[in-house]
């Protein structure tokens, strides 16, 4: 990591890439990851989530602020790698994240617009966002198979269409699941939820592990080596990156029928490890996740 200054401030951005296995990684242009939460809220109340039963905060979201910022990392010659538009659930303040695309349209220097939907791709709402066609990609969260189970995880109803993703390119989204003990925990489970993706049409799915956020985090985090992804008939490891001991991930393609299905899984992340990204909360920009690191 090098320093470069956004406002006056030193800040940490990306210099060098992830490494391939176990060789280091090469030196890429300064980079940074951009987090827009534009709301801590959200109308499910997953037992995993820090958000879980948050209302959504009624605070004024400062849309100028925001590109003065996005400006700012472009002024000083800082790749802005992607613009993760996120929440809380970004779906429950449409007016806010409209606002912010309407700027994005204006200008064709904002680039690698990616939206994440925190709990509930699978409502309307969500699906409406998921139309605007101004995002290069989409991530959703998806912790199950079926329905019925899904609701019971995120604690509020959805819907037996929410699988359609009518006028929605679904060659934008990736799924993203929680690995869960009870839910989807063994290899057995993995592949259900592998087929269920491809019966969609989804073509990527992301396994993570629990943040250990709160108790039923920590009473049911499952590690990756459990799953044994490898196991699975017909899934081939492509490659794997690190950036040491802060994070590590591993790809896969699984093949059924000829039809293909990317999937990434993250072996490990250290939640402190975010020098390469800032976060803009509507109000003020900081360095990485926590509180206390205000920049503008």
């Amino acid at each position: 990591m090098t320093e470069y200054q956004l406002f006056g401030r030193n800040i940490l951005v990306k210099r060098v890439g992830c490494g391939n296995g176990d060789s280091m990684g090469a030196p890429i242009p300064p980079s940074l990851n951009l987090f827009v939460k534009v709301t801590n809220g959200c109308n499910a109340n997953c037992p995993f989530c820090s958000n879980a039963g948050h209302t959504h905060d009624q605070h004024l979201f400062d849309v100028d602020k925001l590109f003065a910022c996005i400006d700012e990392i472009l002024n000083q010659r800082i790749i802005l790698n992607r613009l993760n538009i996120t929440g809380g659930e970004p779906s429950i303040v449409p007016e806010t994240v409209n606002r912010i695309i309407e700027r994005l349209n204006a200008s064709p220097e904002y680039q690698r617009i990616h939206l994440h939907l925190n709990t509930n791709g699978l409502l309307p709402k969500s699906q409406e966002m998921m139309r605007i066609a101004r995002f290069d990609s989409i991530s959703i969260s998806m912790h199950h198979y079926d329905m019925s189970v899904l609701s019971e995880i995120y604690n509020c109803h959805i819907p037996s269409r929410a699988m359609d993703f009518e006028g929605i390119d679904i060659g934008k989204i990736n799924l993203s699941c929680n690995l869960i003990r009870g839910y989807i925990d063994s290899p057995e489970e993995a592949r259900k939820m592998l087929d269920k993706t491809i019966d969609i049409g989804i073509p990527r799915i992301g396994f993570v592990g629990l943040m250990p956020v709160n108790e039923y985090c920590k009473e049911h985090f499952i590690d990756l080596e459990e799953i044994r992804i490898d196991s699975i008939p017909h899934v081939y490891f492509t490659k794997s990156k690190n950036r040491g001991k802060n994070c590590k991930c591993s790809n896969y393609l699984y093949n059924r029928d000829g039809k293909i299905l990317e999937i990434y899984m993250r072996n490990y992340m250290n939640p402190n490890y975010c020098e390469s990204s800032v976060v803009f909360d509507g109000q003020h920009l900081r360095q990485g996740f926590h509180d206390n690191n205000i920049i503008y």
